[in-house]
């Protein structure tokens, strides 16, 4: 486990990520989908990433680009507040990658691996602070802000070493798993059109002043 230091008490311990997420209550717990599922009531196994993103189309069948030994069920996961409701953890974790892709869709790109990683532990982040279902600290004197900081990295980590391990490296592309909506794509289009407009009208004002 990676090694990760918190300050308590005004000296600094050091904490493997095992102790970092024994520290919440309940503690994050960790492992692959098939392991987790329906091992925690009220709590669901978060795929670390949407698993969308490693199929050509939902969560399974043909797999896209570079993540032919991606497995939906093998993957690494981590226990999250279920329901899609507002203030769940599971989504204060799905609303970022649905915007993420969307965004990504609209500038026509696939991120990587290493791009999605980062919107992950900052969703990550996002979701321990302000989810409904909030994770106790068992130690108080621990700095809250920090020890969620260090779960995230801790996530992060340990998420990207099991796919280091299936040939998914930081630099793999990604499938955008959610596309656009209408609205998205009509603000979009009418964006591009301004920025054209501006920059036709910013040469014809410079072509002016040489003449």
């Amino acid at each position: 486990m990676v090694q990760a230091k918190l300050v308590k008490a005004g000296k600094t311990d050091s904490m493997n990520c095992a102790q970092i997420f024994a520290q919440f209550d309940p503690p994050i717990e960790m492992g692959t989908h098939e392991e987790m599922q329906g091992t925690q009531k009220g709590y669901q196994a978060e795929h670390i990433l949407p698993c969308s993103a490693m199929h050509e189309s939902g969560r399974s069948g043909p797999k896209f680009g570079e993540c032919g030994d991606y497995r939906t069920s093998a993957a690494l996961t981590w226990m999250a507040s279920d329901g899609q409701s507002a203030g769940q953890e599971h989504k204060l974790l799905t609303d970022p990658m649905r915007e993420f892709s969307q965004k990504n869709a609209l500038a026509g790109r696939n991120a990587t691996r290493d791009e999605w990683m980062d919107e992950y532990e900052k969703a990550t982040k996002k979701a321990l602070r302000n989810g409904e279902k909030r994770r106790k600290l068992k130690d108080p004197s621990l700095d809250r802000d920090s020890l969620i900081d260090k779960a995230a990295k801790c996530i992060r980590i340990l998420a990207e070493q099991s796919f280091d391990e299936i040939g998914i490296t930081a630099k793999t592309k990604l499938r955008n798993s959610w596309d656009p909506t209408k609205e998205q794509a009509a603000a979009h289009k009418a964006a591009e059109a301004a920025k054209q407009a501006a920059a036709k009208a910013a040469k014809k004002a410079a072509s002016g002043k040489l003449a």
